[in-house]
């Protein structure tokens, strides 16, 4: 910040006023947090079993798609559409995750490459399924028709965009704390993660906990996605992420793969994106000062 002969000081206080400065802000933060925590917690799972997925992005892509369709094509009551709207989400995700996951446990094919590689063959997939078959030929920009009212996950404290994924952040996170902690699975999973060669001497069959990793982390991101169609576009927009399931890697790392970190790096994360966007806009000093910060915290 001082290359450009700019104020530390004033930048950093824009950029807390940008985060936390009052009632809007604070709710901004709140709505920019929840795909990125909830790409966290899918993330985490995976990194817990020793699996390094990168590809929560592929699976919140197709997840999201999956609950325009769900929300489009269907129309029971409001009580019923949005849990089928949400599951629907999640089993297309999880069914995304198995392929990789299936690869690195049958023939141990590396999953950073296949998870990479298929991010972007589920991108192209939904770009393709918006531009031609499910295109609303009335808007401008590449994007499907808006999903029934009864899909639309609540929102509250108005007049913000921030909804009902938010407490789905929160009680995702708390289930896989006690997943993790408390159940025969996830004492599975941590071994797994820690030590594959004790985990398969104690009795622990590495490569199916690692598949079953991989599902609940893709159905998780699956949801991710869900949560943006369902809670803030109610449509399916091409290239809707700009990331969030990479932020979802950063995010994990950050809180050591505990999920309840998770939501308190998640908002941290949040309020760096919402208070670097105020800053750009009130000082000279950009916004993409936020990716250097980003990589120092990691390190």
């Amino acid at each position: 910040i001082l290359l450009p002969h700019q104020n530390p000081l004033e930048a950093y206080g824009q950029m807390a006023f940008g985060a936390f400065g009052n009632f809007y802000r604070i709710a901004e933060t709140l709505e920019r947090s929840i795909p990125v925590t909830l790409a966290a917690l899918g993330t985490a799972v995976a990194f817990s079993s020793g699996v390094f997925n990168v590809g929560v992005e592929g699976s919140l892509y197709l997840g999201a798609f999956a609950a325009f369709l769900v929300g489009y094509e269907v129309a029971p009551p409001a009580v019923l559409h949005v849990p089928l709207t949400l599951l629907g989400a999640m089993l297309v995700g999880a069914a995304w995750a198995f392929i990789p996951g299936w690869a690195k446990a049958r023939y141990k094919a590396d999953e950073t490459v296949t998870t990479i590689l298929l991010n972007y063959v589920a991108i192209l997939f939904t770009s393709y399924l918006v531009a031609v078959p499910f295109k609303d030929l009335t808007a401008g920009t590449q994007q499907t028709p808006a999903v029934h009212p009864s899909a639309y996950l609540p929102r509250f404290l108005p007049p913000s965009r921030v909804h009902a994924g938010l407490f789905l952040a929160v009680l995702v996170a708390v289930f896989l704390h006690w997943l993790l902690r408390r159940t025969s699975l996830g004492y599975d999973i941590r071994m797994a993660g820690l030590n594959p060669s004790f985990a398969e001497y104690a009795g622990v069959d590495v490569p199916r906990t690692m598949i079953r990793a991989m599902l609940l982390s893709g159905a998780i991101g699956g949801l991710a996605g869900a949560a943006q169609v369902m809670g803030i576009l109610h449509r399916f927009l091409d290239g809707f992420s700009p990331g969030y399931g990479f932020d979802g890697i950063m995010v994990a790392l950050l809180a050591r793969n505990h999920p309840l970190g998770i939501l308190l790096a998640g908002l941290f994360y949040g309020a760096l994106q919402t208070g670097a966007a105020y800053m750009d806009r009130t000082t000279a000093v950009p916004k993409e000062l936020l990716n250097s910060l980003v990589a120092v915290i990691i390190f």
